[in-house]
């Protein structure tokens, strides 16, 4: 997962997963429910995942909703097979990142037909609900002996030559598939490698050095850094109506405008464990000793996305104190734009270079999110109790990208993402979502509620364990117009194995522009364990 992050742009398989995933927000009252509210309806926070939800209610409100999001993270290098100790990163490493949001905000006017039977009530709403929050950080650190980031940056830089590496044209080639990976051409000209002295296309990075027989080595054990830290939110932008029908049977619908804004800044960081184990430096006409200090290389990637759908639902009440619940979505189209660059800078006694910033890529295309559907059944015991269950289901396989008609990839005569796409198909499922909520009025105007989520992964393999999420909260409602609620949610992540670099090799020299992974290095590999949690408070008048 990191390879693409480390080196190209983003539209793989675990991109459309990332962002296709619905983690629903909304009030505090759905979200301490569990978001099990299909079949309950009445409040803002239900009209993302059923539109019937907003005739439920005899009146109009209006409501908003903000929040504080807590990401606490710890790291550390995992041990691979046959080894005794990781191959790096082995110090345990925490994390905590915090970040402000507004998981919903919204208004429902409630229209009375003042019928005795038949069409009794209709119901318009605007609503703005969270179905993704990115808040995360991850920090990773250790001492490794066998091989460093640098090492990855030269082998990904061999065989271009040292004139292409150096032009100020990023794209001096004009040729996608020849054009020397940024990173690597960020790396050179910012002092992180150097060509090697008589060959034109082979590299070295300050970390390493020649051995007695020609060949690069570590030159000493170095200490590494590596963080990434994400942020960011998918939004729903809801413009619902739905009717009610003797008060037993709602029926509504949604047409949604989704936006997506994520950012995760990457780093890498080595220096020396001892700096006197690393060999003297010598410039050219300069009898001066020098020594190397520090490298650090750093990726900035910002996607930004909208896209529409539409979502019908219904809620039905066959006998009193039970109600049944059931929604659809279609596939999501969004148009996506992305841009990604680098920064290294090399740090050598007295030499300090400054930073070197590449160009900044943008890609612009479509990326297609999967049909959803969701049930649900919910138990309501008067004024006193309610007891709710939801499912739902997606099958992200049929996630995918296409190219955009008014970008540049619309004269290409062929699709550009077959590749990724094939790669969709392969890698992901069906996940399956269970959601449960209890609430208790133990007096009249206060309520207490707490609520569960489980949700399988979609990756096939299953590499990855299923998500949970546990929540609770207290409301209060006035006499009057007024409520206030409040909720506490943990989303357990599932752990998440990372492979900061690798190395590259070309299988054939003279297409050295054709780079692959050389799994015969065993690079470091971190695990990363992280929950997160939501503290948020809603308020709202109903008139």
């Amino acid at each position: 997962m990191l390879l693409a992050g480390a080196t190209a742009s983003a539209q793989g398989w675990q991109d459309a997963y990332l962002f296709s995933q619905n983690e629903y927000g909304g009030t505090a009252r759905s979200m301490a429910l569990g978001n099990a509210v299909t079949a309950l309806g009445g409040d803002a926070g239900t009209i993302g995942i059923n539109p019937a939800g907003s005739s439920v209610s005899s009146y109009s409100q209006f409501m908003f909703t903000s929040g504080l999001s807590f990401a606490d993270g710890w790291s550390v290098g995992t041990i691979a097979e046959g080894d005794t100790e990781p191959v790096g990163y082995g110090d345990e490493t925490s994390s905590f990142y915090t970040r402000f949001k507004v998981p919903n905000t919204g208004f429902i006017f409630n229209y009375d037909t003042n019928r005795r039977h038949g069409l009794k009530r209709m119901a318009f709403g605007f609503v703005m609900n969270s179905t993704g929050d990115y808040t995360n950080r991850l920090n990773a650190a250790g001492v490794n002996s066998n091989n460093s980031f640098g090492s990855f940056l030269a082998s990904y830089a061999d065989g271009f030559s040292t004139d292409v590496m150096a032009n100020e044209d990023w794209n001096y080639y004009g040729d996608f598939t020849r054009m020397p990976p940024w990173i690597a051409m960020t790396a050179y000209r910012s002092g992180m490698i150097s060509g090697v002295t008589g060959s034109d296309g082979a590299y070295i990075a300050l970390t390493e050095q020649l051995d007695d027989d020609g060949n690069f080595r570590l030159a000493a054990p170095v200490y590494q850094r590596y963080g990434r830290q994400t942020r960011g939110f998918k939004q729903d932008w809801v413009m619902n109506f739905s009717a009610n029908w003797d008060d037993k049977f709602f029926l509504g619908a949604n047409i949604g405008i989704t936006s997506v804004n994520y950012h995760m800044l990457e780093y890498w960081e080595e220096s020396p464990e001892n700096y006197s184990d690393f060999p003297i430096i010598k410039f050219s006409g300069d009898p001066a000793d020098y020594y190397f200090e520090k490298t650090l290389m750093k990726r900035n990637f910002i996607l930004d996305g909208s896209g529409i759908y539409a979502k019908a639902g219904f809620i039905w009440v066959p006998v009193k104190g039970i109600r049944l619940g059931g929604a659809i979505q279609t596939p999501t189209v969004m148009s996506v734009t992305e841009r990604y660059g680098y920064s290294g800078q090399s740090f050598i006694t007295d030499k300090n270079r400054q930073a070197v910033n590449s160009a900044e890529d943008y890609w612009g295309y479509d990326m297609v999110f999967p049909f959803r559907y969701n049930f649900g059944a919910a138990l309501t015991l008067g004024n006193i109790a309610i007891v709710s269950a939801d499912y739902e289901g997606v099958n992200y396989s049929q996630s995918r990208f296409r190219i955009s008609s008014d970008e540049e990839f619309g004269g290409y005569d062929y699709d550009m993402f077959d590749g990724q796409n094939a790669d969709i198909k392969a890698a992901l499922g069906v996940s399956h979502s269970f959601r449960a909520g209890v609430e208790f009025k133990p007096m009249a105007g206060i309520a207490i509620r707490t609520g569960y989520n489980y949700i399988t992964s979609g990756i096939k393999d299953g590499s990855e364990a299923a998500k949970q999420i546990v929540s609770f909260g207290l409301g209060y409602s006035s006499s009057g117009s007024f409520y206030a609620d409040c909720a506490l949610r943990f989303r357990y992540l599932p752990d998440e194995y990372i492979i900061p670099y690798y190395y590259y090799y070309s299988p054939d020299p003279a297409k050295y522009y054709n780079k692959e992974i050389d799994y015969s290095v065993l690079t470091p590999e971190i695990l990363f364990q992280s929950t997160v949690a939501e503290a948020m408070v809603t308020v709202g008048w109903r008139f």
